[in-house]
């Protein structure tokens, strides 16, 4: 593969004042005549990389170019600082979303830092026989983001959906700080509290609907609002409420065999934590539509 470096395409300088540098079209080098040296004539030149301007000066526009292309090298491994990261998330619908809705609104919001990712790792993806690429390092870029909390790692990797032409068969769910908490289910006690004997009431939930994974898959495929009653915490709540849905496994357990894997689309729905109490408040469970029969 290119070095990323020579793949930068500048349009002819001539006279003017500005040389702008492109991968694919998009501008990720401005380079711009400030003024002329007052005893060699020479243009002084200054640069801007991936938006960010170097702080050094130079002489004459052959010089310029090679420290533009050295520093584009060297910064698109590290564009997507906090700010940019947040900036692309607040665009990202649904919620919770995987890497791969975060890619689009990256390509989207900031062109040129998807295309700088591009020109040095590779585009990627299935059949590309890249083992890392810019989707790989977006996933890292967002991966030490969240150990600083900028955003939330769901902890599961999930199947990648058929149509993302992912390279790799799974992939990760991510969300807003404290968007996507651990949810207590009606009547579950926090594993961390002290009860007197007798005070807790055993309850027994499925474990794939308690699969954090699983349940940011689903919502990002469904949204937010519950399926039997069409509540929506956001809504009603505002951002305290924002990403807040139980979901629903749609088979009995007793038709799950032990090697069973969840089709979080087909298998899982959002419901409401009332509604999700009424389903399984006896058996046999309640179907969704049984439930919307039962509140018109």
């Amino acid at each position: 593969m290119k070095r990323s470096e020579d793949i930068l395409e500048f349009e002819t300088h001539g006279h003017g004042l500005k040389s702008e540098g492109k991968i694919d079209g998009i501008t990720v080098v401005v380079i711009t005549k400030i003024k002329n040296h007052t005893r060699t004539n020479d243009g002084v030149y200054t640069v801007h990389v991936l938006a960010e301007e170097l702080k050094e000066r130079f002489r004459g526009i052959d010089e310029a170019r090679d420290a533009a292309g050295a520093a584009f090298s060297a910064r698109a491994s590290s564009a997507l600082t906090d700010d940019i990261i947040t900036s692309v998330m607040s665009a990202v619908d649904p919620r919770p979303f995987h890497t791969g809705h975060f890619i689009d609104s990256l390509g989207t919001i900031r062109p040129d830092l998807w295309s700088a990712l591009i020109a040095r790792y590779g585009a990627g993806g299935q059949g590309a026989g890249t083992y890392y690429s810019a989707f790989s390092a977006v996933a890292h870029a967002l991966h030490r983001a969240a150990i600083r909390g900028v955003l939330d790692k769901l902890q599961e990797y999930v199947p990648a959906p058929p149509d993302l032409n992912w390279g790799s068969p799974v992939i990760r769910y991510w969300t807003g700080p404290g968007g996507f908490s651990d949810q207590p289910y009606p009547d579950e006690p926090a594993p961390e509290a002290i009860y007197s004997e007798g005070a807790v009431i055993e309850v027994k939930v499925n474990r794939y609907e308690r699969s954090r994974g699983a349940r940011a898959a689903c919502i990002s495929h469904y949204g937010t609002v519950c399926q039997g009653c069409s509540m929506d915490f956001g809504s009603r709540y505002g951002e305290r409420g924002r990403d807040f849905m139980h979901v629903h496994h749609l088979l009995p357990l007793k038709q799950i065999k032990k090697a069973y894997k969840v089709d979080p689309i087909a298998h899982l729905r959002p419901v409401c934590p009332n509604c999700h109490a009424m389903i399984h408040r006896r058996e046999p469970m309640l179907s969704i539509e049984e439930l919307r029969a039962i509140i018109t």
